[in-house]
């Protein structure tokens, strides 16, 4: 790794997030809540929304805001819902709004062998030093499927944004679909890996007029043909064999 770059647990994250803003948010300001998290949302409902009573668990949820809209929704998949955050001061933030939060490393899980349905992470594993242990974390406390949104090591946009401070200083390191694979399979027998181009953010700061225009644009670009991959996020469902 880059010795310049910091992984997730040299990052002082209370420097990146507050209870009212995450780091997502701070990136992407008004398309943040307009568009990026109802399509997290509604990623998490199209991957599960047919099952019923799950126990999830979600791997580094921030400030909360994604586990909150879901929460809100009260779908019927959901038995439990777990979250973790690297350090306490967000768990606490976490806490007081209601969700089962612990404070844990994404590499080290405090949580027993198989004792969730589902593991599930949103840009969490571009930050950790060894996506390797993450992925096998993930897989050993889940029974079979993970979800996850990630940077996409593709997108000649995205590459760029992680040589400016601001990422740099949060750990941002994006893979390429071959590399999310192989973290994934080094740790189980894949039945199924489907990665898909998703989301093409611009940063924040848009004025409000052009928000509808660039949400057009972000819906028209992951669905066209070479320049989808550009999209600066892959998601990635997994299902898997112990």
């Amino acid at each position: 790794m880059d010795s310049h770059i910091k992984s997730d647990d040299q990052v002082d994250w209370a420097d990146f997030h507050n209870p009212e803003e995450s780091w997502r948010t701070r990136l992407l300001g008004d398309l943040s809540a307009q568009y990026a998290i109802p399509r997290y949302v509604q990623l998490f409902m199209d991957t599960f929304g047919e099952s019923d009573g799950l126990r999830l668990l979600e791997v580094g949820a921030g400030n909360g805001e994604v586990p909150l809209q879901i929460r809100d929704l009260d779908p019927a998949c959901i038995g439990r819902y777990w979250v973790t955050e690297l350090f306490r001061e967000g768990t606490r933030w976490l806490d007081q709004q209601g969700l089962s939060a612990c404070a844990a490393d994404a590499q080290r899980i405090p949580f027993a062998d198989n004792s969730c349905d589902a593991a599930i992470s949103f840009d969490v594993l571009h930050h950790v030093s060894d996506p390797y242990l993450m992925a096998k974390e993930m897989v050993r406390v889940s029974r079979g499927r993970l979800l996850l949104v990630e940077s996409n090591g593709l997108s000649l946009g995205r590459k760029l944004m992680e040589l400016t401070p601001g990422h740099r200083a949060a750990g941002e390191r994006s893979y390429t679909p071959g590399q999310y694979r192989a973290f994934f399979a080094a740790a189980c027998r894949l039945t199924r890996f489907e990665i898909k181009p998703f989301l093409f953010p611009f940063p924040g700061g848009v004025p409000p007029a052009p928000l509808r225009a660039l949400i057009a644009f972000n819906r028209v670009i992951e669905k066209t043909p070479f320049f989808r991959w550009q999209c600066s996020n892959v998601s990635i469902q997994i299902e898997f064999e112990q």
